[in-house]
């Protein structure tokens, strides 16, 4: 059995502990100052309109290149036709590219993050180091 003064330390040792574990999520402000107001939030009707015709446009363009594309000259858009090569892909070459150099042979596409030996053999027949 405990005394009195036992529970009563006890007891506020509890608080205590469950005041620093919830206190901060008792005590935070319930509306965040970077909140937005979607209804008084108001975009042009022709930005909407450009957004949609824009991500169209991207999917559209996605087609397999008509011939060889050389990757130490090829800007972003144009490697984006090579096959399992997005944007982020495209433009991690290019930065590959400008921070090492031009690439000495095609399997240097190897070293670029995000490009392993199957998405490599998917592309092989594509594109040429010149």
């Amino acid at each position: 059995m405990y005394t009195r003064r036992e529970t009563i330390a006890a007891a506020l040792f509890g608080v205590a502990v469950a005041g620093i574990v919830w206190g901060p999520v008792i005590l935070r402000p319930f509306s965040s100052p970077h909140a937005v107001d979607l209804q008084t939030l108001h975009l042009p009707e022709d930005r909407l309109v450009q957004a949609r015709i824009s991500s169209a446009q991207t999917r559209v363009a996605k087609v397999k290149p008509t011939g060889r594309v050389d990757i130490n000259h090829a800007d972003a858009a144009a490697l984006q036709g090579l096959p399992g090569i997005g944007p982020t892909l495209a433009q991690r070459i290019v930065m590959h590219r400008k921070a090492y150099g031009p690439f000495a042979g095609t399997r240097g596409l190897l070293e670029v993050d995000g490009i392993g030996p199957k998405r490599f053999d998917k592309i092989e027949s594509w594109i040429v180091a010149r």
